[in-house]
C-alpha cells in the first residue's frame, strides 16, 4: 500500500484528481518443497500494489505527521512472474540497465531499488545479485520499505541511514523488458560488476583439462558443460554422468569440429534450495549469502564455456552470462512434445531463449535439440500423483472465484510435456554438440544455417535430424531425409 499526501488527490479537494493505479502482477508462489514446479502449484491470485488518500486515522506517527525525505528515491518495481529468474532477467533486468545505466535516470547509482514481491514474500538472493550494479544501496522489497514502528533504525537502503516512511518523490514502474534491450546486454554489465567476485573456471574447463584432453593449446578446445539438476521431480537430465563419459570417448575417438580439435565436457550442479537451510534475510540479501556464492559460480562456469547444455526452462538465464562474440552458445534440450505439439509455446514465448538470443544480435548463439524419441522421455514425478488424483473428477479450483487471475502461463497439458525427465542417447546428443560447435566461432555461417532451418535438432530414434523448428510431424520427415538432414546414429 502506498499513501499520497499530493494535494491533487486528497479526498478534501472537490477538484481532485482520480487517484493513480497500477498494473497487477502475475506470479506463482515459490513452492516449498521440489514435489511440484512453481508454474503448477504456485499460481495464485494477481497481486496488486494499491494507492490511497492519507486519512487522519493513519496508523504510524510519521504517516500521520510526514517529514519528506529528498534524500531517499524509492524505485518501485512490479513485474509478472518475478520468482522465475530467465523471466526476471528478461522483463526487469533489461529494463533497469536501460533506464539507470543506459540513459542515467538516477545518477550516481543513489535510487533505492524496491522490488514489490507479491504477499510480502521475501528477496531470492539472486534478485539483489542481478540488480546489485545499478544502485549503490541494497535491494529491498516493498514490505520492507513500509515496515511500521521500526523509525529511526539504522537502514542502509536510505540516504539518511536511519529508516524513514515519506519520501518526496517515488517512482513506480510495471516492467516488461518495455525498453526493447537485449538481456546478454545486461548481464555483461552486470558481470564487470560482480567480477571480482567471480571465481575463475570453477568446473576446470581450462589449460589442465585441455592438457588432460590432449590439446597442444587451449584454443583448439571446445569447452562444454552440461547442467545438473539434483533433488528436483520434474525436467532432470538422469544420466548426465553416461554423457560426460561419452564426451570423453567421442574426444579420444578424434573430434573435429570448426576451429576445435578436442571436446572437454563438465557436468554444472544445479540442486533444488532447502528452505529449512536458512531463514530469508528479513530486509536486504547479505553479501556473504550462499545464493550471492551460487549465481557468482555460475556466472564464472558458464564465462568460462563455448557451449552450455540445459533443460528447457529458467537455467537459460544464465547462458545470458556467456561471454558474448566469443564462440559462445547455448543449446536447449526439449521433452518429447515440447519442441513439436507445443512449439508455439517452447520458440514464441515472451522469454523464450531463441527470440531473447536473437535480440542480442547472436553475440551467443542458440541452438535446440527436440527430442523426440518416447525411449528417451519420462514422466515428472507429480504425473503419476495428477494422474491419479483427477480420476475421480476435476480437480478444484484454487483461490476464491472472485480474486482476479490472469489466464495460466501453461496449461497443465504443456506442463506434463515441457516437465518430463529425459535419459538421452549419447550418441545423437554428441552429434548435435559437434554441429553446434561448427557454427560457434562463425556469426555469418551461424545466421546462413539458422535461415536454412539447421541451428534446431531433433533427437529421434534414427538418431540426429536437422531441421527447422516447430516440425509437426518428424516422423515423415525422418521417412523422407537424406544424409545431409539425418545423421544416424
Amino acid at each position: 500500500m502506498l499513501v499520497t499526501h499530493d494535494a491533487r488527490f486528497q479526498i478534501e479537494n472537490v477538484k481532485r484528481q482520480g487517484t493513480p493505479g497500477f498494473p497487477s502482477v502475475a506470479w506463482h508462489l515459490p513452492v516449498r518443497v521440489p514435489t511440484f514446479p512453481d508454474a503448477l502449484a504456485g499460481y495464485q491470485p494477481d497481486f496488486l500494489v494499491k494507492v490511497r488518500p492519507a486519512s487522519k486515522v493513519e496508523p504510524t506517527p510519521p504517516l500521520r505527521h510526514p517529514s519528506w525525505s529528498n534524500c531517499t528515491l524509492p524505485v518501485v518495481l512490479l513485474s509478472d512472474y518475478p520468482y522465475n529468474m530467465k523471466s526476471f532477467m528478461v522483463r526487469v533486468v533489461s529494463d533497469v540497465d536501460s533506464m539507470l545505466r543506459v540513459k542515467g535516470m538516477v545518477p550516481d547509482r543513489k535510487a533505492t531499488l524496491v522490488l514489490a514481491t507479491p504477499s510480502g514474500l521475501a528477496l531470492e538472493p539472486w534478485h539483489a545479485g542481478l540488480l546489485a550494479p545499478y544502485s549503490r544501496r541494497p535491494l529491498i522489497t516493498l514490505a520492507e520499505l513500509g515496515r511500521r514502528y521500526a523509525e529511526g533504525q539504522p537502514a542502509e537502503w536510505s540516504g539518511e541511514g536511519t529508516r524513514i516512511h515519506c519520501f518526496a518523490q517515488v517512482v513506480v514502474c510495471k516492467l516488461n523488458q518495455n525498453e526493447g534491450r537485449p538481456p546478454t546486454e545486461a548481464a555483461a554489465a552486470i558481470y564487470a560488476d560482480m567480477e571480482p567476485a567471480v571465481p575463475r573456471d570453477p568446473l576446470g574447463l581450462g589449460a589442465a583439462a585441455a592438457a588432460a584432453a590432449g590439446a597442444g593449446s587451449p584454443d583448439e578446445v571446445l569447452r562444454v558443460i552440461i547442467e545438473e539438476r539434483a533433488g528436483m521431480g520434474w525436467r532432470t537430465l538422469r544420466n548426465v554422468a553416461e554423457l560426460i563419459k561419452a564426451c570423453e570417448q567421442l574426444n579420444a575417438q578424434g573430434f573435429t569440429a570448426g576451429p576445435f580439435k578436442k571436446i572437454v565436457c563438465k557436468a554444472m550442479p544445479r540442486t533444488y534450495p532447502d528452505p529449512a537451510a536458512a531463514a530469508p534475510a528479513p530486509s536486504a540479501v547479505p553479501s556473504g549469502d550462499p545464493g550471492l556464492a551460487a549465481l557468482r559460480a555460475a556466472v564464472g562456469a558458464v564465462r568460462a564455456a563455448h557451449l552450455l547444455v540445459a533443460v528447457t526452462g529458467s537455467s537459460g538465464a544464465n547462458a545470458f552470462f556467456m561471454e558474448p562474440n566469443k564462440a559462445s552458445g547455448f543449446l536447449e534440450v526439449r521433452p518429447c512434445g515440447w519442441g513439436t505439439v507445443h512449439a508455439a509455446k517452447a520458440n514464441e514465448d515472451f522469454d523464450a531463449m531463441e527470440a531473447q538470443l536473437r535480440k542480442g544480435d547472436d553475440a551467443v548463439r542458440f541452438f535446440a535439440y527436440n527430442v523426440e524419441d518416447p525411449a528417451q522421455c519420462s514422466p515428472p514425478d507429480y504425473g503419476q500423483t495428477l494422474s491419479l488424483a483427477t480420476q475421480a473428477g476435476p480437480l478444484p479450483q484454487h483461490g476464491h472465484p472472485l480474486q482476479p487471475r490472469n489466464p495460466r502461463r501453461y496449461s497443465p497439458e504443456q506442463l506434463l510435456a515441457r516437465d518430463q525427465h529425459l535419459t538421452l542417447r549419447a550418441a545423437p546428443l554428441m552429434e548435435m554438440i559437434k554441429h553446434a560447435a561448427g557454427l560457434l566461432s562463425d556469426k555469418s555461417a551461424y545466421q546462413q544455417a539458422r535461415t536454412a532451418g539447421r541451428t534446431h535438432g531433433y533427437g529421434v530414434k534414427e538418431g540426429l535430424l536437422l531441421a527447422p523448428g516447430g516440425q509437426a510431424d518428424v516422423a515423415a520427415l525422418v521417412a523422407g531425409a537424406g544424409a545431409d538432414k539425418l545423421i544416424r546414429v
